[in-house]
Order: structure tokens, then sequence, then C-alpha cells
């Protein structure tokens, strides 16, 4: 389970944007993280722009506040807020400055998904082939939502 949370000033993403930047977050976290693109979550809220501060200023950075199961090694996380900020980036003409991206780790077993408790990291394995068929049934009902 990955959770994105992406906020930014009111009406500066349309629709077509929105939807490929969750698909350009997908892709890299599934890529990254090495896990199946059901398991991928992002959000867009938006906020007004005299509501966000840096500094004791306003600002309207784009936030990419994204949770993700706790084991990651250092340079994973790290390629994966470069390819997040990239995307973002690649998809909105937004410079570095404007891109705020944080990871927060979760402890996996503190996590359910489809009604299934995440597994310990190092545990996937066993986990997939016990949740065989949920993950079926999960990967059958994403893809009849398109």
């Amino acid at each position: 389970m990955a959770f994105y949370q992406c906020s930014v000033p009111v009406g500066s993403l349309d629709a077509d944007i929105r939807a490929a930047l969750a698909e350009a977050i997908t892709t890299v976290h599934s890529a990254v993280i090495g896990v199946p693109a059901e398991f991928v979550n992002v959000v867009f809220t938006e906020y007004d722009p005299t509501a966000f501060y840096t500094g004791g200023r306003p600002n309207t950075v784009s936030v990419i506040n994204g949770t993700i199961r706790a084991g990651h090694e250092n340079t994973v996380r790290g390629e994966l807020l470069t390819r997040l900020a990239a995307s973002w980036s690649s998809l909105t003409g937004h410079q570095s400055h404007q891109i705020l991206v944080s990871l927060n780790e979760v402890d996996p077993t503190s996590s359910m998904e489809a009604g299934m408790i995440l597994p310990d990291f190092g545990e996937e394995a066993v986990w997939t082939h016990q949740h065989n068929r949920e993950l079926k049934e999960m990967h059958q009902r994403q893809q009849s939502q398109y």
C-alpha cells in the first residue's frame, strides 16, 4: 500500500494533468518499489493559495506526500523522491523549487488494503501466496473499473 496525497493550489491542475500525474506516480512507485500498480493510491486536494505558508510567507508549492511501507533503503527512497519530482516537473512544467516531496514510512502490519493486513518487509512472497485469490479478485475489480 502506497498512499500519495498531492496538495495543489486551487485550479492549478486540470483533470487531464491530474490523471497523467496519478499514472506517473503509480508507474514510478511500482518501478522503484516493485509492487503492483493496484497497491498505489493517489489523491489530489486543492488548497486556497492564501492557506499555505513557508517561512511565514504565502507559498503556492505543489506537495506530494507519500506514505509507504517501512524498510526501504535510503538509496531506494532517494530514487523514489527524485523520480517523483522529475515526473511532476515534466508533466506540469514546475521547477524544483515549486515542488515539495516527502515520504512517510509506516509499519506495514499497521496497514490494511482490500481487507488484507500488509506483510512485513521481506515477507511479500509468502503473503502473496497466502492471498493469491484476494489479489486476483482485487486486480479484476480494478480492471473492470476502467
